[in-house]
Parts: C-alpha cells; sequence; structure tokens
C-alpha cells in the first residue's frame, strides 16, 4: 500500500536537497493517471492538498477525491482538527465520493461543533456514500444540512457506546427542517440511535424524506416520548433489516412494503403484527424474542411450551402468515421455534420455499414446529441443520416426542440434507437414519464436523429410502 507523508513546502525543499527528488527526475507524477489517483486515495485530506506542491500536473487529479477517511485509531493519521483543517482546505470544486468518520473513544463534547463543520463542508462536495461511526457521551445532533443533501446515496449512522454513559443516550435525532429532503438515498443504517419525538415524530419525519429508499437497516434503537404509530410504510423498500428494534413499546407494528424481497427480523415480538403487503418477499430470516413477561407464558417453570393462547399478550400470527411467498428461509433458535410451534395454526403454506435454514444452539434444542412447517412446504429442496442435529442426550437411542416418530418425512420431497456440525454421536447417528430412511427424493446428504475421530463412515452405512442418495462427509480440522 502506497502512502505518502508530505507535511510542508519545507519537507519538499528537504528532499530536494537530498537528491530524493528533483525536477528532473519526477517519477511519481509519469505514472498514469489512474494510478496516482490511487495513491492519493490513501491520503488524509491534508496530506492530499500538500502533493499538489511536488507538481502542477497532481494539481488537477484532485477534482475527486474517491475516500475521505478519520480513524482515530489510527495514530499516525493526527488529530481530528488537523483532519478538519485539510478537508476544508480542499478546492471548493473538489469532490468526495465517500466519507467515513470513525471514533471509536468518547468524543469530547467540545468537538461536536468541529464535527458538524466536517460534515457541512463534505456534504457540499457531492458525497454519494457517508459513514459516521462516533463514540458519544453526551447527546449528539446532526447538522441541519445532513437533512437537505441532494447526493448522498447511502449513509450508515452508528452511535457507538462510550464508556461511562447509557448505552444509545448520545446519537439522537429529534427535529428535523421544515425542508427535509433526501432525494438520492437508498441505503440507510441506524445503529444505536435515539429518537427524541419532542416536535412531532422525527422516525417518521425521517423516512417521509427519503423517496427512493431500498434498503433500511435498523439497530439498537431508542426512544423518548415516542410518536410514531408503529406503521413502516415505504413503498420503495426492498430490503429491511431489524435487530433491537425495542417494538415492545408499541402496541402494533404494521408492514406496508409492497416491494420488500428480502427481511430480516431479530427482535422482541409486540403486541401485535399487522402485515398489510409483503407480497414480494423471497427471503426471510426470523429471531423471534421474548420478553421476561412473555416468556412466562410461551415456556413454563417445567420446560414444557405452553398451549394456552389466551394467556399471551403478544402474537406474531400476522407475521408469520405474511412470509407465505418466500423463497429462502432462515429459522434461528429456540424462542423462534417456540413461537413456531406456539402458533403453528398460523404457519402457512410455502408453495415458493425451496430452501430452508435451521440454526440451533445445541443438540436438546427442540424443534417440535418442524413437522407442523415441512408438511406446509411441499416444493421444499434443500434442509440445512446449522447447528448438531437434534437428539434427547438422556435417550440418544429414542426418538424426541416433538418429532412425531419423523413419519412427516414420508410426504417431503427433500432433495439435500445438511447438518453443518455433526458430531457422529450415537444420539446423531440414530436421529441421521430417520431421514435418510425416509426421505424418498434424497439425493445427497452433506454432514461437516469439526472433530474428525468422531464421525465414523461405517455409522452411515445404512439403508436408504432413495437409491441416488449419497453422503458426503467434511471436515474443517
Amino acid at each position: 500500500m502506497w502512502r505518502l507523508f508530505i507535511c510542508s513546502k519545507v519537507s519538499v525543499k528537504l528532499l530536494k536537497l537530498k537528491g530524493i527528488i528533483s525536477n528532473r527526475m519526477d517519477r511519481i507524477s509519469n505514472l498514469p493517471k489512474e494510478v496516482i489517483r490511487r495513491i492519493v486515495s490513501f491520503l488524509s485530506a491534508k496530506e492530499a492538498v500538500f502533493t499538489s506542491i511536488l507538481s502542477k500536473k497532481w494539481q488537477n487529479l484532485f477534482t475527486i477525491i474517491p475516500k475521505l477517511l478519520f480513524d482515530d485509531t489510527d495514530e499516525i493519521q493526527g488529530s481530528f482538527s488537523y483532519f478538519v483543517d485539510g478537508v476544508i482546505s480542499l478546492p471548493s470544486s473538489t469532490r468526495v465520493n465517500k466519507f467515513y468518520l470513525r471514533c471509536r473513544d468518547r468524543v469530547d463534547p467540545a468537538q461536536y461543533d468541529l464535527i458538524n463543520r466536517c460534515l457541512c463542508d463534505v456534504l457540499k462536495r457531492g458525497i454519494l456514500d457517508l459513514k459516521l461511526d462516533i463514540g458519544i457521551g453526551r447527546h449528539y445532533y446532526l447538522p441541519f444540512e445532513f437533512f437537505t443533501c441532494k447526493t448522498v446515496v447511502k449513509v450508515e449512522l452508528e452511535g457507538r457506546y462510550a464508556a461511562g454513559y447509557s448505552y444509545g443516550k448520545g446519537f439522537v435525532i429529534d427535529v428535523l427542517p421544515e425542508n427535509a429532503f433526501l432525494p438520492a438515498l437508498d441505503t440507510l443504517t441506524l445503529s444505536v440511535i435515539q429518537f427524541n419525538d419532542l416536535r412531532g415524530c422525527a422516525f417518521k419525519k425521517l423516512l417521509s424524506a427519503c423517496p427512493v429508499l431500498k434498503e433500511l437497516t435498523i439497530f439498537g434503537m431508542r426512544w423518548q416520548r415516542p410518536k410514531w404509530s408503529g406503521k413502516l410504510c415505504i413503498p420503495t423498500l426492498q430490503r429491511l433489516i431489524i435487530q433491537d428494534f425495542h417494538p415492545s413499546q408499541f402496541t402494533r407494528v404494521t408492514l406496508d412494503t409492497p416491494s420488500l424481497t428480502y427481511f430480516e427480523c431479530s427482535d422482541a415480538m409486540p403486541d401485535e403484527y399487522s402485515i398489510f403487503n409483503l407480497d414480494s418477499l423471497v427471503e426471510a430470516k426470523l429471531h423471534l424474542m421474548f420478553t421476561d413477561g412473555q416468556y412466562q407464558y410461551y415456556i413454563p417453570y417445567d420446560g414444557s411450551v405452553s398451549h394456552d393462547h389466551n394467556n399471551s399478550s403478544s402474537t406474531p400470527t400476522n407475521l408469520i402468515k405474511g412470509l407465505g411467498n418466500v423463497e429462502i428461509m432462515e429459522i434461528l433458535f429456540q424462542n423462534t421455534f417456540v413461537a413456531l410451534y406456539y402458533f403453528r395454526e398460523a404457519i402457512p403454506v410455502f408453495e415458493n420455499l425451496y430452501h430452508l435454514t435451521i440454526r440451533c444452539d445445541d443438540e436438546e434444542d427442540c424443534m417440535a414446529f418442524l413437522p407442523y412447517l415441512l408438511k406446509k412446504s411441499p416444493n421444499l429442496e434443500t434442509l440445512v441443520i446449522d447447528g448438531p442435529l437434534h437428539y434427547n442426550e438422556e435417550q440418544p437411542e429414542s426418538v424426541c416426542n416433538c418429532l412425531l416418530g419423523y413419519s412427516f418425512l414420508l410426504s417431503c420431497p427433500i432433495k439435500v440434507l445438511q447438518i453443518t456440525d455433526y458430531r457422529g454421536t450415537i444420539g446423531e447417528v440414530d436421529q441421521l437414519k430417520h431421514f435418510i430412511e425416509k426421505l424418498s427424493c434424497l439425493k445427497l446428504v452433506k454432514l461437516h464436523s469439526c472433530d474428525r475421530p468422531d464421525v465414523d463412515k461405517q455409522h452411515l452405512m445404512i439403508p436408504r429410502a432413495s437409491s441416488k442418495c449419497k453422503i458426503k462427509v467434511t471436515f474443517s480440522c
């Protein structure tokens, strides 16, 4: 990686005196423009300005800077104020494609004005990609100029936790200007952001200002005096990722996203989901979690699964029904397994589902939902168990009641079965037999093991319902 450090005209004169560079031999300037631009992209803003001293030919190369990056973990880069001076020193005609500001340590509130001064300058330079990763203690507010940027296409806002301060209380969005408009923004990531709805709903206003938004990622949202109705209505949205969104603060969450093709949800359940339109959905990743109050209804202290639907104050019924058109689905961890079993009557017929992944932590994670889901998946081709194969550790040779004796496999069209953490124990081999002996369409079984000695291929020489079935074992040790 090329990195030049030119700090002043004095430095250049010293280099000339030492014969390192000369007016007669300027090898760098003789390089192709594309190579020089690549070299410049690794410089700080101020260093980039100083390089024009080397050659007049370089001055015309700063009309576009591919990427400006400040990272406070890079000690060589110098202070933030030095960086800001360099940015502001750039010619007014200079365009900046990408701007990344990464401050891992807690930012002194005295520097907030400096951050916004830098942002305001960059926002005038045709910025396309903006990423702020800031460790903030006290409340920090974006400048109004951010909300009216006409060129930015991708934005990532991450309010990193600052030691000694409450989680997510630093990066705040509360009041947007009346003319808020981000006409080019199609990708937005909000991570550990607090919305203070002091003058209307700031979250709704932000989304309304993004008329072409295609991708939205929400992680670690915090709300103060929330006025959001819980309705996410974005006609253009194609990808939605929700993690730690705290929907339980709202009575109802409504998804009206007719163009959505990818949906990922990893969060606690609200009182109710209201699904208007998910007809375009192709891929879904589901990790439902319970609040402490919900957990006692779903899983009593004896470990059994409750059957009393009237006990629960929250229901994912509409969400489960809304996934009916997916082609690829991933179901994560025990809480989701329990929720799907508890609301198994809501499982729709997955006519288009051909690839299903089930991620589990250990072999004792019950999959009581699986028979009901597979019976509703008439075109499923690939089943991936991302983790160990489920069995009862105390009675490894018996079939867990949750799987109903595996009889549901007899009518399954599955062609590929993959287990990513196969250990070759007696319990796993016995459970695997049920799959191989009952899946008549099975063509390939892929077993991956981290412990080569525990997998004995002799154990896998068992009768198969399909004469075309092959078993492939791989190891990572």
